[in-house]
């Protein structure tokens, strides 16, 4: 069983408090642009960053590596934009670059499993199992990959909600699991050299 010295929650670092500050900041940005044009997603967005930066602070027991904090905070920003800036008749989520592959949603899918696998293995592996093993890094993906289905059944159940969720139909539950994947399978290989 634990200690309880272990079950203590550190202190943020210098970089964890900026970069909290810097999501609140851009969260209440959003939560203005949001109210003022509209957009029905608006409070499910938030709710969703809170909600996730309040699990990981609340799991996190030491300060969290640098690279790490960064990609997280990026990531909340740009879920934020992603669901609520306005692109034509959509939304940045919809937006493509050249490509039909190269969608907003499916690159930020691919990077938030990668981030989310890290965070995992960073907050709840590494500490319990020092220098754990190949099979780790597997289980870490699988669970990353568990976060990615989770979202999958966010997105569904928003389709039900109100359709002005710009979630997507089939295809896009498809590119979003490969994207997933992809993002799950790079986390692993990164893990696995890192360690």
């Amino acid at each position: 069983m634990p200690s309880t010295a272990t079950l203590v929650h550190a202190p943020l670092s210098p970089i964890e408090r900026r970069a909290l500050r810097a999501v609140v900041a851009a969260a209440a940005g959003f939560a203005v642009y949001g109210m003022a044009t509209g957009a029905p997603s608006t409070l499910a967005y938030l709710f969703t960053v809170a909600a996730l930066g309040a699990l990981v602070l609340g799991l996190r027991r030491r300060p969290l590596p640098a690279p790490l904090v960064i990609g997280m905070a990026v990531l909340a920003v740009a879920h934020l934009a992603g669901g609520l800036v306005r692109v034509g008749d959509g939304v940045l989520y919809n937006a493509t670059f050249g490509s039909p592959i190269l969608r907003y949603d499916h690159l930020f899918h691919t990077a938030a499993v990668f981030v989310g696998t890290l965070v995992l293995w960073t907050v709840l592996v590494r500490p319990a199992v020092p220098g754990g093993g190949a099979g780790l890094v597997v289980l870490c993906v699988l669970a990353g990959l568990g976060l990615g289905a989770l979202n999958e059944m966010v997105e569904f159940l928003s389709t039900l909600a109100h359709s002005g969720s710009h979630v997507g139909g089939y295809a896009n539950t498809g590119w979003d699991l490969v994207c997933n994947t992809g993002g799950g399978l790079a986390a692993g290989a990164f893990l696995r050299r890192s360690r």
